[in-house]
């Protein structure tokens, strides 16, 4: 039976407080009510009310003895493989465990010896740093490179990486938290170094089903099957990773085994009742998933275009798959981008230091889109903390800071006389300045010919173009004017920005003319009060 359209109504906000949830009774204990929780990958929807239901169903037997998995539970993945990625598993491949994580901990315990090296591929999942480093291996960090805005592995950096003692290399398919989906063509090209130096590959591919389109999923079972370990599970797909189960796919029989063996050892042999039951009724909520993924990707396109519009400064990373956000805030000049928003907007985000880079934060986005405004619009009003943008008349020292932005732009950067830059009118002019964490990066002047308001020396340091800085002078400029003496404004732009000005509301009038050798066209604006 499908699911219905009233368990389908993600923008439900579900109070989580008080139920001992990590992601946000934690927090909260630690930093007060206040705070909104975006990090930690779990999702604040209900699960499909078909894993609802079959828990309480098996809930009111009331017996939870030992349970061992039957074929019922190894038929629900097999066929969820078949029919959510195309790949024909064996029921014999399926091993099992306590959650991805101790799995892969496990697998390295029992595929390597102290001091041998296991590759990452950072900014990774904080757990995978620990679980090499804790299990006494040498973590070997093989950095993902951001090539024309898109991460792509590293492979001839992780070729260097490899010596006699590297044993396996970890990675993340769909990843967290850059939301890279591989391509078959990627994971071909790892494969084949892997087996030239005969690596084990673990491939967690717990966000499998969370994926975008035009973006295909690509399970590294698909590329090959020696020395493959992939470990999945249906805790981030469907919401119940506190049910902790998970399961892994070993086509090679003696890695199985040796897998096996290990966890006869440990004596888990036995499954958790309720999580047998919910993996069973999750992988029968196919069209639950595909509105499920519907509206996270209406989540993802409305976060990532605020942040390109509001906080232009931070770059995000399009997911291609995943409900997380990568946010590079590098830009900002921020010691901790993380404690920053902590403290100024009350949004609780991952710090990227965990994940390898220290200058960038993590979004979960997976909530009803209200709380994600609210995030988002908290976020801004801190951001917009860190710019400051001054006006004030002749005399005043900060003059000489105009005075160097626009030598560096027009003197320098545009080769204009100093005669034709500074042209004795700045003293009858309103001068703006705009200051971004202490260091004055962009100015402008505004005159007043009397029937309308004229812009002119609008100027921004090369290294901060770009970033929405000319956008946001532009709007103080129009602001003071709306609040002042409200009149027409008209502009000489320098052809170039030309659409810059256009998209702020500026017509050109007349023709191309040329001013210090640089062709210019006059624009005017009424502002609307």
């Amino acid at each position: 039976m499908p699911e219905t359209a009233k368990n389908n109504n993600f923008d439900t906000i579900i109070d989580r407080k008080k139920t001992d949830s990590f992601k946000w009774d934690m927090i909260i204990k630690l930093y007060g009510e206040d705070v909104l929780p975006m990090w930690v990958a779990d999702m604040d929807f209900k699960s499909p009310e078909r894993v609802i239901n079959a828990i309480i169903k098996r809930a009111e037997h009331g017996v939870f003895g030992y349970t061992f998995r039957s074929d019922d539970y190894y038929n629900a993945i097999v066929e969820w493989y078949k029919k959510s990625y195309k790949i024909e598993i064996q029921r014999e491949w399926i091993v099992n465990g306590p959650g991805v994580v101790p799995m892969i901990a496990f697998l390295i315990n029992i595929f390597t010896l102290p001091g041998d090296k296991v590759i990452i591929q950072p900014p990774v999942y904080p757990p995978f740093f620990r679980v090499v480093v804790n299990n006494g291996k040498q973590l070997i960090e093989n950095r993902l490179i951001l090539k024309d805005g898109k991460w792509v592995m590293d492979y001839e950096n992780l070729e260097k990486s490899i010596d006699s003692r590297t044993k396996m290399i970890v990675i993340s398919n769909p990843h967290n938290p850059v939301g890279r989906v591989w391509t078959f063509e990627e994971l071909e090209k790892l494969y084949r170094i892997a087996k030239k130096y005969n690596l084990i590959i673990v491939s967690d591919e717990i966000h499998a089903d969370i994926v975008y389109e035009p973006n295909e999923f690509t399970s590294f079972l698909k590329v090959g099957t020696e020395n493959i370990i992939v470990l999945n599970s249906p805790g981030k797909t469907f919401n119940i990773a506190g049910l902790t189960n998970s399961y892994g796919i070993i086509p090679d029989k003696t890695l199985r085994q040796v897998y096996k063996n290990y966890i006869e050892s440990l004596e888990l042999l036995t499954g958790n009742v309720l999580s047998i039951e919910a993996l069973k009724a999750a992988y029968k909520c196919d069209e639950w998933v595909a509105n499920l993924k519907s509206y996270l990707k209406g989540n993802r396109d409305f976060a990532y275009q605020f942040i390109k519009e509001y906080m232009p400064i931070i770059k995000p990373t399009l997911p291609e798959g995943t409900y997380l956000m990568w946010l590079d805030c590098s830009e900002l000049g921020l010691e901790n981008p993380q404690k920053f928003f902590l403290e100024n907007a009350r949004v609780y985000l991952n710090d990227g230091a965990e994940f390898g880079d220290s200058q960038s934060v993590r979004l979960n986005f997976a909530c009803p889109k209200a709380l994600l405004q609210e995030g988002l619009t908290r976020m801004k009003n801190a951001y917009d903390k860190l710019l400051t943008i001054e006006h004030f008349t002749l005399p005043d020292k900060r003059f000489e800071e105009c005075k160097k932005i626009r030598r560096e732009v027009f003197i320098v950067g545009q080769g204009i006389d100093e005669k034709i830059e500074l042209d004795g009118r700045d003293e009858q002019a309103i001068h703006f300045l705009v200051r971004h964490f202490g260091k004055y990066i962009a100015t402008a002047r505004i005159r007043d010919i009397g029937d309308y308001w004229k812009v002119e020396r609008v100027a921004v340091l090369k290294e901060f173009r770009g970033l929405g800085y000319g956008k946001k002078i532009m709007e103080a400029i129009e602001g003071y004017i709306k609040k002042t003496n409200p009149k027409p404004i008209t502009l000489n732009a320098q052809l170039e920005v030309k659409e810059f000005y256009e998209k702020l509301g500026y017509k050109p009038v007349g023709h191309v003319f040329h001013e210090a050798g640089i062709p210019h066209i006059k624009m005017e604006k009424v502002l609307e009060i």
